[in-house]
């Protein structure tokens, strides 16, 4: 599974870098969110989908390999 943020629709909310840290963080100099590693790990699979339903934004998108 990989994951992406979608820029243009990232609202600087948050969400994914609070609910997923090992995943997200936000850009330094921005309050907009970034992925640390594409590639998610195997555990933190369930963890990342569940956040990409949480983005108010609909910025976080998924894919599935």
């Amino acid at each position: 599974m990989r994951v992406r943020v979608i820029q243009n629709k990232c609202g600087s909310v948050g969400m994914c870098v609070k609910t997923c840290p090992d995943i997200f963080r936000f850009q330094e100099g921005s309050k907009k969110a970034t992925v640390i590693e594409e590639k998610v790990p195997p555990h933190l699979e369930q963890k990342c989908f569940k956040t990409a339903g949480l983005c108010p934004n609909k910025a976080v998108a998924v894919f599935f390999e």
